[in-house]
């Protein structure tokens, strides 16, 4: 049975669901339904990404950005991707296959979002094989089940290791008691995209569980591209080309200490950009599955003393399938790539010694499989790559955040790991955080990070590309400098300036001959200033607006491809004159941007908009979302693995949502 079958499956047990017993402890009436449906849910100060603990906003070592389940509704987010698109410094790159995410200008193309690193309740999904940060419509959680995330910004190799060089996103996801009973939605958008989500909270025994299943599917859209204008290629236009389907399996289960979690995820889909050499129109298609479960254990040992303990196992499919031209002979082709592995944790924090908050953890990771093949399937098997690999890491980490005196925090911290490669990486990280009075936190951070190349750019060769097992670690140092205003309880400012380097930066390479290769490619320095202000006036508006100014340059002093100089955002959410209606709306503005081929992209600004009406009494809502309201024209870089320099990105489209509790 395929995965999207046991979605379907799914489906159909969650609708049996709906006369089962619903979470007891928060069971609510319609009224209140409606009311969780209409309004956002604002940020909580508590967070845990930052320093593995919870703590006060003001009090981690950096700063640290939230986004919460009901900002999210309210701005009609889709993706993960979208909503860190909301958030200072970050940027996205799209090719109709993958989102990429930038931070602070640095994001290579032909880089898989791997120098981000991203966790579900603390849980690293960057896979065994490419490192990858799937952010778009192939991350394995549906954006229905996330109740916050936080974004740290800045290295984070001292807590997380590996890949937690630009930053750390932590996807909190929700609880049966905030999803109680049996929900239901339905979602229909351009390109022939519809979407089916179904959740239940309930109790089962000593045993609170949530299960959410969710089943999409998109005919996609015929695609112009005009560097394949030609009467041998269609003039341009990709055909039933841009489709996808996707399904996605979620549980949890918590008893006293105890939380298990499992997520199955399956997304296919078809590339119309002629990428990696495929011949254009044909068929092309990538297929990513994940399988992830975990058993947690935390508890409180009294009022100085806690202790959490985490063991999983994973599982990650990728296969890319497409037609090659070799001398007037199509050519099928097949990549696989699969990895199985085993991680664990365990961490102590202890308070008992006065002033100081000390956490010592230790975690591995164990690739039981890591496997690559490559080969041409007609008319006589060539096979380029076939290799199976097992690896291990092992680290040591301890962090001490001391309070020397009332308005001053100095957190210290250093991570020990022992590579795949067998080598040894130390990152240390130091932070002081000081309140000259009770509206103000001054923060001054010093911190490095690593990414190890991964499997894939090291071993992975086929007509294309070729291996590279000389490449060195990449290593970050970074300066950051930020304030936190909060003048009144509606108010919050921050301001934050950083200055980063990454030597040995890995980057993909077109060769004099064509072909590719992942090398080190010297130092890439960025610089810039970034600030946010959230404001709440009352009666549930909320105002949100940013800007950033960077400069990210090799060593040449050359500006890298894909690194805007300036980004813009605003949000507002806010009621409107019919009980339960609300109205959101997001702007993005991206500055100028370099691409591959050294053209310079214009500015361009994007307008959305949501409207959600949930009627007080009613178990249903509706909703309505405008994606690209004024339908202004844009192009995103293109990587070396296009023949465009650029790929153009959607015009304007409506999102319709309707929903049901039961």
């Amino acid at each position: 049975m395929t995965l999207l079958a046991r979605a379907r499956l799914a489906l159909t047990l969650l609708a049996l669901l709906a006369a089962a017993r619903p979470a007891a402890a928060a069971e609510p009436t319609v009224d209140e339904l409606a009311t969780v449906l209409a309004e956002p849910v604002y940020g909580s100060s508590r967070q845990a990404g930052a320093s593995k603990y919870d703590q006060d906003l003001a009090e981690a070592p950096s700063l640290v950005y939230v986004r919460t389940a009901g900002e999210i509704r309210a701005q009609g987010y889709r993706t993960l991707a979208e909503v860190l698109e909301s958030l200072p410094g970050v940027h996205l790159r799209r090719d109709r296959a993958y989102t990429y995410v930038g931070v602070r200008g640095v994001n290579p193309p032909g880089d898989y979002s791997a120098r981000l690193l991203v966790l579900i309740d603390g849980v690293r999904v960057n896979e065994a094989i490419y490192d990858s940060a799937t952010l778009g419509r192939e991350f394995p959680l549906d954006i229905g089940l996330i109740e916050r995330v936080e974004f740290i910004p800045g290295p984070g190799s001292a807590l997380y290791g590996s890949n937690a060089v630009l930053g750390v996103v932590n996807v909190i996801t929700r609880t049966p008691s905030q999803l109680p009973g049996l929900n239901a939605a339905l979602e229909g958008s351009g390109g022939g995209r519809g979407k089916l989500t179904l959740t239940w909270g309930g109790d089962a025994g000593p045993a609170r569980i949530l299960l959410g299943a969710a089943v999409e599917r998109s005919d996609g859209r015929d695609l112009y591209f005009p560097e394949f204008d030609a009467p041998q290629t269609n003039d341009g236009w990709a055909v039933g080309q841009d489709g996808e389907r996707n399904g996605k399996l979620y549980v949890k289960a918590r008893w006293s200490d105890w939380t298990f979690a499992a997520q199955l995820s399956d997304r296919d889909k078809r590339d119309p950009t002629g990428s990696y050499g495929t011949i254009f129109n044909t068929r092309s298609d990538t297929a990513d599955r994940y399988a992830l479960a975990n058993l947690s254990y935390s508890r409180a040992y009294g009022p100085d003393r806690e202790v959490y303990g985490r063991i999983g196992l994973a599982h990650y499919r990728y296969t890319g399938y497409g037609y090659y031209d070799q001398g007037g002979l199509v050519v099928p082709a097949e990549t696989r790539s699969e990895a199985d592995w085993i991680a664990g944790e365990l961490r102590h924090v202890w308070s008992g010694w006065t002033g100081h908050r000390v956490l010592v953890g230790l975690e591995f990771q164990d690739n039981r499989k890591q496997a690559l093949s490559s080969a041409d399937l007609e008319p006589a098997p060539q096979v380029y790559s076939d290799l199976t690999l097992q690896s291990r890491r092992y680290s040591l980490y301890v962090n001490d955040e001391w309070q020397p005196a009332p308005d001053w925090r100095l957190n210290l911290g250093v991570r020990a790991d022992r590579r795949l490669d067998g080598q040894v990486t130390t990152t240390p990280r130091a932070a002081l955080s000081w309140t000259p009075a009770p509206p103000w936190t001054l923060k001054l951070v010093r911190g490095s990070a690593f990414r190890e190349p991964n499997v894939s750019e090291t071993r992975y060769t086929d007509g294309l590309q070729l291996p590279n097992t000389l490449l060195r670690v990449e290593s970050l140092t970074s300066t950051e400098a930020a304030a936190l205003w909060r003048p009144r309880s509606d108010l919050e400012l921050s301001v934050a300036l950083h200055d980063l380097r990454i030597d040995d930066l890995i980057t993909l390479v077109t060769l004099p001959d064509g072909s590719q290769q992942y090398q080190n490619q010297g130092a890439v320095r960025s610089r810039g200033l970034q600030a946010e202000a959230t404001w709440e006036p009352g009666a549930g508006v909320q105002w949100r607006a940013s800007w950033s100014r960077q400069q990210a340059r090799d060593a040449d002093g050359t500006a890298l491809s894909d690194a805007p100089l300036s980004l813009f955002k605003m949000a507002v959410t806010a009621p409107l004159p019919w009980p339960g209606t609300r109205i959101g709306a997001n702007l993005q503005r991206v500055g100028t941007r370099r691409t591959l081929g050294g053209a310079e992209l214009a500015p361009h600004a994007q307008l959305n908009l949501q409207i959600n009406h949930a009627p007080p009494g009613q178990a249903w809502s509706l909703g309505l979302g405008i994606v690209n309201l004024t339908n202004r024209p844009y192009a995103d870089p293109a990587g070396p693995e296009h023949p465009q320099d650029t790929l153009a990105q959607d015009g304007r489209e409506f999102v319709v949502r309707a929903g049901w509790a039961f």
